[in-house]
């Protein structure tokens, strides 16, 4: 049961990174960092870590993330539609 939940959560980490690094839409790894920060608070839960573990989301999920989330928002349509042709 134990290793089921490790493997699950590490199995939600490894892809939701993977969609962060491989996504070109930006709402979308905004929403897939979320979920990467969120399992790796797990993580730290099951290995006991729970003061990590809150650590995390206080800190990465409720600061960093809304920071991007607000940024994002507030941001005129031809800023991020330049910054997509910069990528490409």
């Amino acid at each position: 049961m134990e290793q089921g939940i490790f493997i699950f959560l590490a199995l939600i980490t490894v892809t939701s990174a993977w969609y962060v690094a491989a996504s070109q839409n930006l709402v979308r790894c905004v929403f897939m960092f979320f979920v990467t920060l969120f399992s790796v608070a797990g993580l730290y839960v099951f290995a006991l870590a729970d003061f990590v573990a809150i650590t995390q989301i206080v800190i990465y999920v409720g600061g960093v993330l809304v920071l991007m989330l607000f940024t994002f928002m507030l941001s005129s349509k031809e800023t991020l539609e330049k910054m997509e042709d910069k990528k490409a």
